[in-house]
């Protein structure tokens, strides 16, 4: 389950990053749960990371369209590549000796609202998260290239929410990888995943 909501957090972020690039807004709530990720560093469950399984219920569909290899209405090459390559990024991020530790204190540091407040997503945490991708992630060899509508990419307050959904999503591909969750497991382990996703929706269900 741990591996599942994870990799949901991941889709997630992949999938406001389309929304950022092509349509220049995503919703808020969307926004915060994956802002709010960042700032959950010490977490006794996977489920206090996002705050709650229901936050998570777009990547959850998301991630199911991706195992089942189908065309739906949410995955699509973009959101694909996205989640492939934060999958990725995060493993060249582990390889280096210093900057997690990097990003862990820069993010100690950061000044932010409530982990609840709906305005968590505030301009001025949006630029410092920006600024953080940009001194850590933009620096190694690999990197995830956006595409989109040219006036969304070129707005720099966009941009910069781009950037943080990004990390966001790194974060989510940290905690897939510290629950042994591994790339050959979207490959042969695809059934497994589908099921917990299943088991995951039909709580968000019950919930409601």
């Amino acid at each position: 389950m741990r591996q599942c909501l994870a990799l949901s957090g991941v889709a997630q972020s992949a999938y406001l990053v389309k929304q950022l690039a092509q349509h220049g807004m995503v919703g808020q709530d969307k926004l915060n749960t994956m802002i709010r990720s960042l700032f959950i560093t010490k977490p006794v469950t996977a489920e206090e990371v996002y705050g709650s399984v229901s936050r998570l219920n777009l990547g959850m569909q998301v991630l199911q369209e991706i195992v089942r290899n189908e065309q739906g209405s949410l995955k699509s090459p973009d959101v694909l590549r996205y989640f492939l390559g934060l999958l990725h990024l995060e493993r060249k991020l582990s390889a280096k000796k210093e900057m997690p530790t990097e990003l862990g204190q820069r993010l100690e540091n950061t000044p932010h609202l409530s982990l609840d407040d709906p305005d968590l997503a505030n301009p001025d945490l949006i630029r410092e998260l920006s600024a953080l991708y940009r001194d850590t992630l933009s620096t190694l060899p690999f990197r995830i290239q956006v595409t989109g509508e040219a006036n969304f990419l070129k707005n720099q307050e966009l941009a910069d929410k781009i950037r943080a959904v990004l990390l966001s999503g790194i974060r989510s591909a940290v905690l897939w990888h510290q629950s042994e969750g591994r790339r050959w497991h979207l490959l042969i382990g695809r059934k497994k995943i589908e099921r917990n996703l299943l088991l995951l929706m039909n709580k968000v269900h019950e919930i409601h």
